[in-house]
């Protein structure tokens, strides 16, 4: 049974000594004990007592980060490849082949998988979901996961970008780095691919409309000179549907999950994660079905979509005047326009941050706001955003 605030490490090593560091120096040393075999004869389990080294376990996820590395005391030391030390927020750490983990963890681990779903068939039509597993999935059939759900799930992973379009997030590469070096919790991460031409009604609330281009064949007319010239059939505005994608991603799809990957069930061990129109529908959840979700990030949302005739943003009037949610949101946006791309909703998230604290959100508990300096409405910008969100989303305990 692991102690709390303990360091174990599985490896070699001549009486190993654990270093405690502060910018990358030396701060303290505490003796590691030899508490029994290893994996092989050449290894041995051992114990670092951290009790009173170590930042508050209630202390926030940012404050509760703390740096080592290992001396084993042959002339060589255990840490990270692209770092000096760990850091990580973990309160009691097993390490094993240069890895952090909460729990022991089998002998070997096999590494994180992007499975693709081909074709999910539901209510809404039918289309590929991409399901990331972490580190050990197959070894810890014991082991349940929280998962958080993206939108627009054909651009989220780099092991299928060759599905996307305009690129990808990179969200498996930024969850295997964070959960690996315990700055994340181990967690499932869904990318639930958008309706194709319907994708900008699956993301409107249902209190917004928006006019589609006209996808049906063209009709001639049918009198006059113009005869052989095709007239498009005129498309009324259309509410947004995004109360039944909810419903679809809270009653078909967390259950599949919960069957097939064991995901945990409960609204704190889900979360959302989308940009652009996929932001609007994080915050849409958030606030119109907190039962499915407590953790949401919505990253440069659409909020101009949701404007009236008299000029407010209804999205954003609702967060000010709506009833307050037991929710944690994260908020962004960049600073630059893309080309063909528009802005990217700086001011309007402004707004939203603004109408959060009217409502008596508190800032850095019910929710987090950042303006990235030099951020556009691309991949690129939110796949380097990401590795912040994820820890704000389920961070390492």
């Amino acid at each position: 049974m692991l102690l709390p605030q303990h360091l174990y490490y599985l490896g070699a090593g001549d009486e190993p000594w654990l270093d405690l560091m502060d910018n990358d120096e030396v701060a303290d040393r505490v003796v590691m004990l030899n508490i029994g075999p290893g994996r092989t004869a050449d290894e041995n389990l051992w114990r670092a007592d951290l009790r009173g080294s170590l930042p508050a376990a209630d202390s926030d996820p940012g404050e509760r980060e703390w740096q080592f590395r290992i001396d084993r005391g042959d002339g060589h030391l255990v840490h990270p490849l692209v770092a000096e030390c760990f850091t990580t927020a973990l309160q009691t750490v097993w390490v094993q082949d240069d890895e952090l983990f909460a729990y022991r963890p089998a002998p070997e681990v096999s590494p994180p998988r992007v499975v693709k779903i081909d074709e999910f068939v539901g209510s809404l039509p039918t289309r590929p979901l991409y399901v990331n597993l972490p580190r050990g999935f197959d070894e810890h059939p014991e082991r349940r996961y929280p998962v958080i759900y993206m939108q627009d799930g054909q651009n989220c992973f780099e092991a299928f970008v060759a599905d996307s379009y305009v690129g990808a997030w990179q969200a498996d590469l930024a969850a295997e780095f964070l959960i690996g070096q315990g700055l994340m919790q181990e967690c499932i991460v869904v990318g639930v691919s958008h309706g194709q031409e319907d994708r900008m009604l699956e993301y409107l609330p249902p209190y917004a409309a928006f006019t589609p281009p006209s996808r049906r064949p063209f009709v001639k007319a049918l009198t006059g000179e113009n005869n052989d010239k095709p007239l498009a059939r005129p498309i009324q505005p259309q509410a947004g549907r995004a109360d039944k994608t909810v419903r679809y991603y809270q009653d078909e799809i967390a259950p599949y999950l919960e069957q097939h990957y064991r995901a945990l069930q409960g609204r704190e061990n889900r979360a959302t994660c989308g940009s652009s129109m996929g932001g609007l529908f994080a915050v849409y959840t958030a606030l119109e079905h907190p039962e499915f979700a407590r953790n949401h990030a919505a990253l440069s949302s659409s909020f101009w979509i949701t404007r009236t005739r008299d000029g407010k943003l209804e999205m954003i009037e609702r967060m000010r005047t709506g009833p307050r949610q037991d929710i944690r949101l994260w908020l962004d946006s960049g600073t630059r326009s893309a080309p063909n791309r528009g802005d990217d909703g700086m001011r309007e998230t402004l707004k939203a941050r603004d109408a959060l604290l009217e409502a008596g959100y508190v800032p850095g508990v019910d929710f987090q706001y950042f303006l990235d300096e030099g951020g556009i409405h691309n991949e690129a910008s939110w796949a380097a955003r990401l590795p912040m969100i994820f820890q704000f989303l389920f961070p390492a305990t």
